[in-house]
């Protein structure tokens, strides 16, 4: 599923959670993992900085990992931490990779987060500081109301590495489709989400098991809910007491990206939960 994984610690390695879910997931001492810290340019005293930088990653490799797992670090100075990444993953053929995530609600500023979602060609793993449970549930969310070629090719896509995962890990895995309902029109009370939920669940549910099936993928349960995909995803994993979500993203960048973001960045403001994110081939 995958063999390099690559972590970004641009700012977490105090709490290093991104370093402790790539030790977790390395179930054998076969997958090799390099971390990455980062030092902007013209920061001052630069190799002051890089110096200080290594020694914080050295130390936390030490806590986090033992010497069973193949584990390198290398110190850079960047501006664009997506940008180096986008080119680093390329390069040196990384299957997953991890950061810790930092959130913001402005408009007009892009976090490094948004920037690797819509940038990095490999499944991209947003995590939170919090600790996996002894029994991992994992929430995979389909768009099984699209007749896209190129959704339901990334529906196969997701599907199957979040099954993959949930193997790996000895994870549960629930499948969730959102019936989409504009809010607005909910609170003018002109369409009702009870209504549409009804209405549409039981040839939804039908859809995605039929899709499943198709596709060879168990699953612990079908969750579905109707509103908007980047409020319903979230209490739909809360209920779950998912640790981890995995949805696909085509990524949309330009002037549009920012302004409408896409259901993967505006998910992602809402879920307390790690979030995976898978790209189209």
């Amino acid at each position: 599923m995958y063999n390099n994984i690559l972590v970004i610690a641009d700012q977490d390695t105090d709490r290093h959670a991104a370093m402790q879910k790539a030790r977790d997931i390395a179930f054998t001492n076969d997958i090799k993992i390099t971390v990455l810290g980062f030092v902007p340019p013209g920061a001052g005293d630069t190799e002051g900085a890089m110096a200080a930088k290594d020694a914080a990653l050295q130390a936390a490799i030490d806590e986090v990992f033992s010497e069973s797992k193949d584990v390198s670090y290398q110190v850079v100075v960047a501006s664009d931490i997506a940008a180096y990444c986008k080119a680093y993953t390329a390069e040196h053929g990384i299957d997953l990779v991890i950061k810790t995530g930092h959130r913001s609600e402005s408009l007009f500023y892009t976090p490094t987060d948004w920037q690797l979602i819509r940038q990095l060609k490999c499944p991209v793993l947003i995590t939170t500081v919090q600790k996996w449970r002894a029994k991992r549930k994992v929430m995979v969310t389909i768009d099984i109301g699209s007749d896209n070629p190129a959704q339901i090719a990334l529906n196969e896509k997701v599907a199957k590495w979040a099954a993959s995962w949930a193997d790996c890990q000895h994870s549960e895995l629930h499948i969730a489709y959102c019936v989409v309902v504009n809010e607005a029109l909910t609170e003018l009370d002109i369409v009702s989400k009870d209504e549409a939920l009804v209405k549409h669940e039981a040839s939804a549910r039908a859809k995605l098991q039929d899709f499943l099936d198709a596709q060879g993928v168990k699953c612990a349960s079908i969750e579905i809910a109707a509103g908007s995909p980047d409020r319903i995803l979230p209490k739909l994993a809360n209920k779950l007491k998912a640790d981890l979500v995995v949805l696909g993203s085509v990524g949309r960048t330009g002037v549009k990206g920012v302004l409408l973001g896409n259901t993967a960045e505006k998910t992602m403001h809402n879920l307390r939960t790690d979030l995976a994110v898978i790209h189209p081939d």
